[in-house]
């Protein structure tokens, strides 16, 4: 039985060499004392006699338990003196890399990224400026000369569509209305009706729409000539638009007398009788047409600003002037986007900082911890001696026969001398001294950086503005 005993016991021993790691040193002292068997020892000791009352040299225990100990000690030496050279070789580090607290670091680099967008954008800005300012001048010229004090008047966008929608529905709607009429006389029917009507329509319609939009206009100019050239336009429209009615009557009346040319006949009744029309439907759709003529002539004349060019000059300044701010807007928003992040740059800079003054002060305190360690270490390895020669000689004096302690009982022998230099940290203390006070010169700049920075891109903008004038004022949609 003992045999198999033995056998496991070996196994666990033999596996255990290849599997355990070794156990580190320690000063507990029930670990010591179970180690060197010091109970066993001492009982065994003490029923002999040993050591006798004259002895003056410890027993080989003691001595296993000294060198034990004295090795331990020169192990934890090792051991601090591997960590506070690394704690310095950290510190050391933290030092050459320490973070660069430049004040006007980053307000450079918002002026560097901000010229190269300037450089970029300069040219192309300047161009569309230039054209912006001259179409300004040119729109100014032209309100001195014309004597002209108001903004421009013209539909614009949606306006502008109401106006050639409003054109479609009068051709449509003077041609659905005629066409009844115009079907009366037809074989054709309903069908023929409308295109005669659509057809007169278009010609009374557009004619009178074009005659308002260029040439009617003209009555409302400054100068007398051209203005008188404008009421002989004006004049010519209502004439036109007076004859297309007429001519529009005078056709139907041919057409329900079944006219083998009803248009021959229409325009022979407009030349020598133009007033002639002795059908009431026919003089219906006279005042029709006269009032679709009209409308159209009005429609004509509101779609641009009624003085004439002078819509078309403030168009031409407003398409400038939009164009360069469109794009400076895009270069201000770059400049921008660059602005908000230096800005940002200084608070993440100073977060930073103060995120390495605290990794620098741990560091310090980290060293200072291990040497503090250290001596706690030395003062228990001396409690661990004591407590273990202690427990040794009492269990030997308890068992013995004589009742003769041994004198040396009363001693405790030295544990040889190691030693670790306490560090200076002096020159740590100061070098973090200095970095908080860095810090808060850093903080304190922090207003003036950024008003720096703020002022860079004010400058940057205003240079990248090239047009020399208050920004154009936004016209009133004719209606």
């Amino acid at each position: 039985m003992s045999f198999f005993a033995n056998l496991m016991k070996n196994l666990k021993s033999f596996k255990g060499w290849f599997s355990s790691k070794k156990p580190e040193p320690t000063l507990e002292v029930t670990v010591i004392t179970k180690q060197f068997n010091l109970l066993e020892e001492a009982r065994k000791l003490g029923e002999l006699g040993l050591p006798s009352f004259h002895s003056k040299a410890i027993t080989a225990t003691e001595q296993e338990v000294v060198r034990y100990i004295e090795g331990v000690r020169e192990h934890i030496q090792i051991q601090t003196l591997a960590d506070l050279d690394r704690m310095d070789r950290l510190i050391h580090e933290s030092q050459v890399h320490e973070y660069d607290l430049k004040p006007d670091i980053l307000s450079a680099d918002f002026e560097r990224k901000a010229l190269i967008i300037f450089n970029e954008q300069n040219a192309w800005l300047q161009k569309l400026g230039t054209i912006a300012n001259r179409r300004f001048k040119e729109l100014e010229k032209f309100r001195a000369l014309h004597q002209l004090e108001r903004d421009a008047i013209y539909p614009d966008g949606t306006g502008l569509f109401f106006r050639y929608a409003l054109l479609v529905l009068l051709v449509t709607f003077e041609g659905v209305f005629n066409s009844a009429f115009f079907a009366e006389g037809l074989s054709t029917g309903l069908l023929g009706g409308f295109f005669y009507a659509v057809s007169l329509a278009s010609i009374n319609v557009l004619t009178a729409f074009i005659l308002g939009k260029t040439a009617v206009r003209w009555i409302f100019h400054t100068k007398p000539a051209l203005k008188s050239l404008g009421l002989v336009a004006l004049g010519l429209t209502l004439g036109f638009i007076a004859s297309m009615a007429l001519a529009i009557g005078h056709l139907r009346t041919a057409i329900l007398m079944e006219s083998a040319n009803p248009t021959q006949d229409a325009w022979l009744a407009l030349v020598h009788s133009p007033l002639g029309l002795n059908d009431l439907v026919a003089w219906i759709l006279f005042l029709v047409t006269i009032g679709f003529g009209l409308a159209a002539l009005m429609d004509g004349l509101f779609i641009d600003d009624l003085y004439p060019g002078y819509g078309a000059i403030t168009r031409r300044e407003k398409q400038a002037c939009e164009e360069f701010e469109e794009e400076f807007e895009d270069v201000r928003v770059s400049l921008e986007e660059v602005k908000q992040e230096n800005i940002d740059a200084l608070d993440d800079e100073i977060q930073r900082a103060k995120q390495f003054a605290a990794r620098f002060r741990q560091q310090i305190e980290d060293k200072k911890a291990i040497f503090q360690s250290w001596m706690q270490k030395l003062n228990e390895s001396e409690v661990a001696l004591y407590a273990c020669l202690r427990i040794f000689r009492a269990e030997n004096n308890r068992h013995r026969k004589d009742a003769l302690r041994p004198a040396y009982f009363d001693t405790l022998p030295v544990l040889r001398k190691v030693a670790i230099e306490k560090p200076d940290l002096s020159a740590y203390e100061q070098a973090h001294t200095h970095l908080q006070e860095r810090i808060k010169l850093l903080e304190d700049s922090l207003p003036s950086r950024r008003e720096k920075i703020y002022k860079l891109f004010d400058r940057h903008v205003e240079q990248l503005n090239f047009i020399q004038h208050p920004p154009t004022l936004s016209r009133r949609d004719a209606v």
